[in-house]
């Protein structure tokens, strides 16, 4: 995919910017892109894009994370569960195909059919299976079409171990594909009916022994900023 004629390049980001978009998605705050779809030629992208960011969040964290995702989007290369990449374009933005799809965020559990999340876990499982863990695997970024595929859309958090990574990297990885694990098992159980922690159970003894350590830190994290109260 990488070098494709069909892909985008940085020169096409000012007329995207110019082009009157079809929707836009707002930043849910001052550290987030915005989202702008478009048309370009006879193609329906998504733009994703830190550029009007202010300037410390556009040159830390956005250089930062576009970068992140276009290698993740590079590594894994075109496969079922994830938006065509169109390319990097600059050091803010990046594009892919628009997904005509809805956010598990915004379903009730009567309109998701279960076996989304054994679609879900294929996708998750060839994410894997290239050396690339999610990370952040969040039920905004899960997309359901109208025919029950489904979609992985934010890769900006993705770990990639490489074919030739180092022991550390691996390490990193293997800790970062059973928390995919874990939240795939609970975005299941909350769908489903099922019993949380048995959910988690189930992904490994280890895995849901570290979940539940964080759990506790962020509880008492929580608890020491007065959230809660």
């Amino acid at each position: 995919m990488k070098g494709s004629t069909a892909d985008l390049s940085p020169g096409d980001l000012r007329s995207l910017r110019r082009t009157p978009f079809l929707r836009r998605f707002p930043p849910r705050n001052s550290t987030k892109a915005e989202v702008l779809v478009c048309r370009h030629g006879d193609r329906t992208i998504a733009l994703k894009d830190y550029g009007a960011r202010p300037f410390l969040v556009r040159q830390v964290i956005g250089r930062c994370l576009i970068r992140r995702e276009a290698a993740a989007y590079r590594a894994a290369g075109e496969m079922p569960g994830l938006p065509r990449f169109l390319g990097r374009l600059g050091p803010f933005a990046l594009a892919t195909e628009w997904i005509d799809a809805r956010p598990l965020a915004a379903l009730a559990p009567h309109e998701v059919s279960p076996a989304c999340f054994d679609r879900l876990a294929a996708v998750v499982d060839s994410l894997h299976e290239r050396g690339i863990a999610l990370s952040d695997l969040h039920h905004r970024d899960v997309l359901v079409d109208g025919a029950g595929s489904v979609y992985v859309v934010d890769l900006a958090l993705a770990w990639i171990a490489g074919a030739r990574g180092s022991r550390f990297r691996r390490r990193v990885f293997e800790l970062l594909r059973d928390q995919d694990r874990v939240a795939l098992a609970r975005l299941r159980a909350r769908f489903t009916g099922q019993d949380e922690r048995i959910a988690i159970a189930a992904v490994g003894r280890a895995a849901a022994r570290r979940y539940e350590l964080g759990r506790r830190l962020r509880g008492a994290l929580d608890r020491l900023r007065g959230h809660g109260r």
